[in-house]
């Protein structure tokens, strides 16, 4: 396999073999980098070009990965004609249960900066990054479509640009460090997409972190080698522009492995003195201000817009969930490292036969071909060191890189050095992205020091060191395996392993041989495999506003003024309050509203139950109300029709059981599908009780 993409073309002749000259003289006019060594224009702007007309044609058809399918079961009788390929997953319900729901409140109630859907509204732009007419949106590029679009493409654009931005940002990326590779760059960054733990965790605030790591990257080699100012000031200008886009999506535990991985390599690259054409190390720091002025401006935005809200973020933070959350050095279980290496097999891990974490979502991890790839490097890094002294910089500060990351999940003890990188902000199930990012970093980086490997060690050493890195890969897939066996899954017994295990060795196998455009497939093909299926192909999202339940809800008297109370054995109530945009007590509280809290419990003797980020949900049970935590991030909390509570503030309760209560008064029962709701109003003329 030679240095570029392209495949030699059959023998013939000596026509044949003329237009395979004239073939290659051709790509390699299309391909030839810049006199800095950096990609043209040309193949720069290809793949995006090609992403962006795939995304045009999802938009416009309304195409999302949606599972909210999954509500059909309860409210219609037919088969989901939304649903084009593939099935709905119960476990995304921070999906289906939580974002998509507010999403579609937030369109119900006109896009206001405060949802009015809990009493003292929340703040849209804060946390749940939601859609709203507020500045801010600027730094949302994702939910603009919400302001121009109808509502199935305003999903679709939601759901696909955050995804196809990793994807654009990757392919730049591994072509700015390997400017003849545009094919092995596309490849591998649609097999990085298709990898486990962003299907199974797909929403906005997991892939900007990432497509942000990224740009930042690749924005540092430009700024040191480009003679041009325009493009160093428009990378630094996209870097800027994301790190706001990345710090109000306000999710840290994805923000802080990527901006490791980021810095880890910025200082590995300069430190390195064939980075960049620039000699002399203060002269390449120098060379970064146009990226340091963007980061910044985009630090004075992000703290104009933290200013502008800061009583939500102050209440937020004072949450005893998730709050100030620290998570404690080596503190990843037997199982969590199990599923770290469960890549290549995660279809059937997580919530399936014997899970390896909580759910499939917790138990996601990465392909990781390129981690392997650390073997033959280092190997020839010591031999360069005692060869001539040379150090390569940019491999020992990324081995540190991964050193750091392994140490924080297995070794306890040194927290305090683990907060000074801001490690405990991310626990051991998100600090995996940084892995995931490091693997494909190593991809082109390795393919740039294979020629000075090839001088270095001879053939025989280079098999061994190969044959190494293959043999560690294999190991991490026995053991695995071999624990499955041992716990007696029947996955193991049938087999189904085995594709996934056998490609992801090949993969590695043959990107340790430099064979990057196959490597490539291999890994497109082992991501598809593990998780080219965990989200269907669906239009729009399952808007309930739209069956007959809300709207008669929405038909009663005073119904968009009064309040309501969603009260059931299951969480169907929620789900229906919550997207229809009225007033209620049930929905997803990220900072908890001081108005709501303090008309529930006046006397706040429940505070640590209820002042966290949390699902709220109401069950019929005498009394005034008790808010009781049922799992961390959920609140559950009984409902007294003839309570003082009830009394001053409910008017409707919709119920997917029947109720009996002396201050209830039936006003209609609807049958929507298999389920049956019923909607009561309180009577305020019974005497109130406790």
């Amino acid at each position: 396999m030679t240095q570029n993409d392209a495949v030699d073309c059959p023998q013939g002749g000596f026509r044949s073999g003329f237009n395979r000259v004239k073939w290659a003289r051709s790509r390699d006019r299309w391909m030839q980098p810049t006199p800095s060594d950096l990609p043209n224009s040309r193949i720069l702007f290809a793949f995006p070009l090609l992403l962006l007309v795939v995304l045009a044609v999802l938009v416009g058809a309304g195409i999302t990965g949606s599972s909210s399918g999954i509500l059909n079961q309860f409210f219609e009788n037919g088969p989901d004609h939304r649903l084009i390929a593939g099935s709905a997953k119960a476990v995304r319900s921070d999906e289906w249960l939580v974002q998509t729901p507010l999403v579609i409140s937030q369109m119900e109630q006109g896009l206001p900066r405060f949802n009015q859907n809990l009493p003292g509204g929340t703040d849209s732009t804060v946390q749940s990054d939601l859609p709203s007419r507020d500045w801010s949106m600027i730094f949302r590029p994702h939910l603009a479509g919400f302001l121009l679009l109808s509502e199935n493409s305003a999903m679709s654009l939601r759901w696909s640009l955050p995804g196809f931005a990793l994807m654009a940002a990757c392919y730049a990326f591994f072509l700015t460090v390997r400017p003849r590779n545009p094919v092995s760059a596309a490849v591998v960054s649609v097999g990085f997409f298709f990898a486990p733990f962003f299907q199974w965790w797909y929403l906005p605030v997991t892939f900007w972190p990432a497509a942000w790591c990224f740009v930042v990257m690749t924005a540092a080699i430009w700024v040191l080698r480009s003679p041009h100012r325009g493009s160093r000031i428009i990378w630094s200008v996209l870097a800027g522009y994301l790190t706001v886009t990345v710090a109000i999506g306000v999710y840290v535990p994805f923000m802080i492995p990527a901006l490791l991985m980021s810095v880890a390599f910025v200082v590995g690259f300069v430190l390195t003195r064939s980075s960049a054409e620039i000699r002399g190390f203060a002269a390449r720091i120098r060379a970064l201000i146009p990226l340091l002025v963007g980061g910044v401006a985009a630090t004075g935005v992000v703290a104009i817009w933290a200013v502008t809200r800061l009583s939500t973020i102050e209440r937020f933070s004072a949450t005893v969930y998730p709050g100030q959350r620290l998570s404690e050095t080596g503190a990843i279980s037997k199982d969590g490292i199990l599923s770290l290496w469960a890549g290549p097999i995660s279809r059937y891990v997580g919530a399936i036969d014997k899970p390896l974490d909580l759910n499939a979502s917790e138990a996601s991890s990465f392909i990781f071909v390129g981690l392997f790839l650390f073997i033959p490097l280092l190997w020839n890094t010591g031999k360069k060191w005692r060869k001539d002294k040379a150090l390569d910089w940019l491999v020992v500060v990324l081995f540190a890189f991964l050193v750091l990351v392994v140490a924080y999940l297995v070794l306890p003890g040194w927290d305090a050095i683990a907060h000074l990188f801001l490690l405990d902000r991310s626990p051991a199930a998100r600090i995996r992205l940084g892995l995931g990012l490091l693997s494909v970093v190593m991809i082109p980086v390795y393919a740039t020091r294979y020629e000075e490997m090839a001088q270095t060690m001879g053939v025989k050493q280079r098999r061994i060191v190969v044959g190494i890195a293959v043999a560690v890969a294999i190991a991490t897939q026995a053991v695995l395996v071999g624990v499955l066996v041992h716990r007696g899954s029947n996955l193991v017994g049938t087999w189904p392993w085995v594709p996934g295990v056998a490609v992801f060795v090949v993969a590695v196998y043959l990107f340790a041989r430099r064979s990057t455009l196959l490597g490539a497939v291999a890994l497109l093909g082992v991501s598809i495999f593990a998780a080219g299926g965990v989200n269907p192909l669906y239009v729009g999202a399952y808007d309930l506003n739209k069956t007959s339940l809300v709207r008669h809800m929405k038909a009663l008297p005073r119904a968009s003024s009064a309040a309501w109370i969603g009260v059931g054995g299951t969480y169907l109530p929620n789900v229906v309050l919550e997207q229809s945009g009225l007033h209620s007590y049930n929905g997803f509280q990220s900072a908890p509203s001081p108005e709501m809290w303090k008309r529930v419990d006046p006397a706040s003797k429940y505070g640590q139950v209820w002042n966290r980020l949390a699902s709220v949900s109401w069950y019929g049970g005498a009394g005034a109300p008790r808010p009781v935590n049922p799992q961390a991030d959920a609140i559950l909390v009984n409902f007294d029709s003839c309570a003082a509570f009830a009394q001053r503030y409910i008017t409707y309760v919709l119920s997917d059981v029947s109720i009996r209560q002396s201050c209830l008064l039936l006003v209609e029962t609807v049958h929507q599908g298999p389920s049956t709701f019923s909607i009561y109003r309180v009577s305020h003329s019974a005497q109130s009780g406790g």
